[in-house]
């Protein structure tokens, strides 16, 4: 039906001249359709409305004696070529029947005959040009389409025959230079032979392939192309004589939307820190104020009770004022390790190399562990290879890597901590196990304000949780390596801390 193309771009203009201009019948279903009605009533209206009005067709009747309408219907083919007609007319003059046909070829009727029918024509004329309006603007689309595209065409064996303008501007080779050779020059040396391979047994079986491809141009740089090869065949016997690629750059595209993935991905980095970062201060408020509490309330309590101080037995008030110093202490080392952590960050702490007893070191970090260790009710164990165990580094530093490694070991263990210490010429290695539940994150358990296997926000949080991004930092200044696996002996955690000897 010829209202199925008429979309609002796609209206016909109409003209209805001569006798049809006043055929009733015919206007009032002619309003029906989706279109431009124009009516003519003279030969100088006819003229007027071509001039002004875009008219796509003419539909009426002549008359030999009205000479006027005939010559400005001549005109009006001669200025508008593409205005379509249907005329009626008397057949039995002969006068203008030449005129007539010359106006509208095929599209000629005798007026006694076949006026019952003019409806039929009508409609029959408005999808003829419907469906040319819709078929030129289609031609109108691809043409801009293949003009802003990048174009090539081959032969059979793949030597390029043909590139568009818009080929040339872009990969910056001169026709002169691609034609007669295949398109090799352009082929990205990251890409894989797989995708080529694919793209002749596509094309070769006479399917269309379409895949996006890294290009290289004449000057070296990189461009994304949606590439779309198509086969032409031989109609005769169905052999493939040439092929033509339609490539779209879209590199521009791409680098729009990694820039907005990359946007994304650093506002979530940052909502998710700024959150870790608050969950960090309530940890950080819980640690100071667990020994706080203990100072204000012991104390307050000694203080309280100095008139009569000699009263409370000795045994008590060394107790207390020990655990007034321990959690003092406690405080300090949290305060100190957010100092520090700050001047590591920024790169400002200062080292003082010394030649050290490793083995001396680390007895001497679990002997000042042991009162945590047995308030955790844990065990730790120590072994050596009996080796001479000298390096030289930073001692007070390389001590503070395995207090901290030492302290989560204690924390999150159930019963027991191995350390083992291991020498040869090559290197030195420090394993520090423990029998707790493991760690699934092994890196990043390193990074700032993450803890333990399930983040900063478990119910499970014992410290600050920055003890091991400290680690990090550290064994990165010194020269060291610090990794986690899971231990197959005791079924937690197992840092390995090691140094190189030589390079």
């Amino acid at each position: 039906m010829v209202m199925d193309f008429f979309s609002n771009e796609n209206k016909v203009s109409i003209l209805f001249i001569g006798e049809m201009a006043y055929d009733e019948f015919l206007i009032r279903n002619t309003k029906k359709l989706p279109h431009f009605l124009h009516v003519a009533q003279s030969a100088e209206e006819i003229l007027n409305l071509c001039a002004h009005c875009n008219i796509d067709f003419i539909f009426g009747t002549v008359s030999c004696e009205d000479k006027g309408c005939l010559e400005t219907l001549k005109v009006i083919k001669l200025l508008y070529p593409n205005i379509e007609m249907v005329l009626f007319l008397d057949l039995r003059n002969d006068e203008c029947f030449g005129v007539v046909r010359t106006l509208a070829p095929g599209k000629n009727f005798c007026i006694e005959t076949q006026k019952k029918y003019a409806f039929d024509y009508l409609r029959n004329g408005l999808e003829v040009i419907a469906r040319k309006k819709v078929l030129s603007k289609g031609i109108q689309y691809f043409d801009s389409l293949i003009d802003s595209s990048i174009v090539s065409q081959t032969d059979s064996n793949g030597n390029i025959t043909y590139v568009n303008d818009n080929f040339t501007k872009v990969t910056g080779f001169t026709k002169a230079e691609v034609l007669g050779k295949t398109h090799r020059f352009m082929r990205h040396p990251s890409n894989s032979l797989e995708i080529y391979t694919e793209m002749w047994d596509t094309i070769k079986q006479g399917h269309i392939w379409r895949e996006r491809v890294l290009n290289i141009n004449k000057d070296g740089s990189d461009f994304w192309a949606d590439t779309i090869i198509i086969p032409y065949k031989n109609k005769s016997n169905g052999s493939i004589e040439e092929y033509i690629a339609i490539r779209r750059d879209i590199t521009q595209m791409l680098e729009e939307r990694r820039a907005i993935q990359a946007r994304e991905i650093k506002v979530h980095e940052q909502t998710k820190l700024a959150e870790a970062k608050d969950s960090f201060l309530i940890l950080f408020t819980q640690e100071l104020k667990t020994p706080l509490n203990a100072i204000i309330n012991f104390s307050q309590y000694l203080y309280k009770n100095m008139h009569r101080i000699e009263e409370i037995p000795k045994d008590k008030r060394i107790h207390l004022l020990g655990q007034i110093y321990k959690s003092a202490s406690l405080m300090l080392d949290n305060v100190t390790h957010i100092l520090d952590l700050s001047k590591l960050r920024n790169h400002k702490i200062n080292y003082t190399y010394t030649l050290f007893n490793l083995k001396e070191s680390i007895q001497d970090v679990i002997d000042k562990h042991e009162s945590l260790a047995m308030e955790n009710k844990k065990e730790i164990i120590f072994q050596d290879d009996g080796s001479e165990s000298f390096i030289s580094s930073d001692e007070f530093r390389f001590k503070q890597i395995i207090a901290n490694v030492l302290s989560n070991a204690i924390k999150y263990g159930t019963s027991l901590v191995e350390v083992f210490l291991l020498c040869d010429k090559e290197k030195v290695e420090i394993i520090i196990e423990d029998d707790g539940k493991g760690i699934h994150d092994k890196e990043g358990v390193f990074e700032l304000y993450e803890q333990n296997w399930g983040g900063i926000t478990n119910m499970e949080k014992k410290g600050t949780g920055i003890g091991l991004h400290f680690v990090k930092l550290l064994c990165a200044d010194l020269g060291f390596n610090c990794i986690i696996e899971d231990s197959l002996s005791l079924g937690g955690a197992k840092f390995i801390v090691t140094k190189k000897l030589k390079d």
